[in-house]
């Protein structure tokens, strides 16, 4: 393996390894949307490698970023570029919106300040109280920045996609369809920063919601139909009606939106051992039996820690980093199960032992 191949190897792990799915808050996705797409991706990029750390405000007033993640999410070296959207993001503002979804009903702020190129890093600042926002994740949207990465034809696309996902489980009381409101048409407009461009709502329609439309339905696991509110023959209102694209969906993703649509179970520990042990097999080819029982066994009344080892297998097998699916989903599933466990059997131990190696507690990180 050459040297520039290896590198390359390193900063891809890095990217699958650094981005772990973004909660996005709703107030960040209802909002103006006048950002080149480049700047969007790149700011979902800042906030998901973040995301953990933006509740601590006193003690880290600025975040630090590897310069090599964004180069290789945003695919470029070219430093004037990146430097130009870092720009238009301290330029530009942010006029949040929550839509009755949590948080103030409006505000308005920059999203991201004093943006630098240290050393091998870049760091940035966000103003205290949208830390505070997008730290308060009352109502959120799951977004696979891998998936939306894919978005190179228009940054429509990446306005549409978040707000699909963020109302993916929102029902029409009337028809059950899953729908985002209703909204006028120079609303939506400003919404997708578009409010000086095709007047004519047959051009709008045909230059700027169409082609996006097409390449979330070929890039994501959603598909957007637009459904229209006409005065007499004039458009007025429209809304998009969000389904399942299951082409693009996971195995597993294909039985966690097939389960959103079933009644709720029983609860009992047989039924939750069961669901997991189905999921084990079918969806990661985890084998034997016995060893699929014993690993369901380890995240059982743990859901959501489960569906976070889930993603994370997903992400590497959608990036083409598995070779044996089962071997690997195993090795995964039970290394993380072992993590979940040892608090609860290990006693307190001192940070290092008499002869100076790392306690017990460090092992695991490793």
């Amino acid at each position: 393996m050459t040297v520039i191949t290896l590198c390359l190897t390193i900063l891809h792990m890095n990217l699958e390894t650094a981005l772990p799915i973004l909660r996005k808050p709703s107030g960040c996705i209802h909002i103006n949307h006048d950002l080149s797409g480049p700047a969007m991706k790149i700011y979902n990029c800042l906030l998901a490698y973040v995301q953990d750390d933006i509740g601590n405000i006193s003690e880290m007033p600025k975040f630090s970023v590897p310069k090599s993640l964004i180069v290789e999410y945003m695919r470029t070296r070219n430093d004037k570029a990146i430097q130009g959207w870092l720009k238009e993001l301290s330029l530009s503002s942010v006029e949040f919106n929550s839509l009755g979804k949590g948080g103030p009903s409006w505000g308005f702020y920059t999203f991201i300040q004093e943006p630098e190129f240290k050393g091998s890093y870049i760091t940035f600042g966000i103003a205290e109280t949208l830390r505070k926002l997008i730290a308060d994740k009352k109502m959120f949207a799951k977004i696979n920045l891998l998936v939306e990465r894919r978005f190179r034809k228009t940054k429509y696309a990446i306005i549409l996609y978040e707000l699909g996902l963020d109302y993916r489980d929102n029902k029409d009381r009337e028809t059950g369809k899953r729908v985002t409101p209703w909204s006028t048409i120079d609303d939506l407009r400003a919404y997708l920063g578009a409010s000086n461009a095709a007047k004519e709502f047959k051009i709008f329609n045909r230059d700027i919601l169409k082609p996006a439309l097409a390449e979330i339905q070929a890039e994501t696991d959603i598909i957007m139909t637009p459904e229209f509110e006409r005065y007499k023959k004039t458009v007025v209102k429209l809304r998009f009606v969000i389904d399942d694209n299951t082409v693009n969906m996971s195995a597993y993703d294909r039985i966690k939106r097939l389960q959103a649509t079933l009644p709720v179970a029983t609860g009992t520990k047989e039924v939750e051992l069961a669901e997991l042990m189905q999921i084990l097999q079918r969806v990661y080819e985890v084998e034997p039996v016995s060893t699929v029982r014993k690993i369901a066994g380890m995240y059982l009344g743990r859901r959501p820690e489960f569906d976070q080892v889930c993603d994370s297998i997903d992400s590497k097998k959608l990036s083409g980093q598995i070779k044996t699916l089962g071997a690997f989903s195993r090795k995964v599933f039970e290394g993380e199960g072992m993590k979940l466990a040892m608090p609860s059997v290990l006693p307190e131990a001192p940070a290092t032992t008499a002869a100076g190696t790392p306690a017990i507690e460090d092992l695991t990180t490793l």
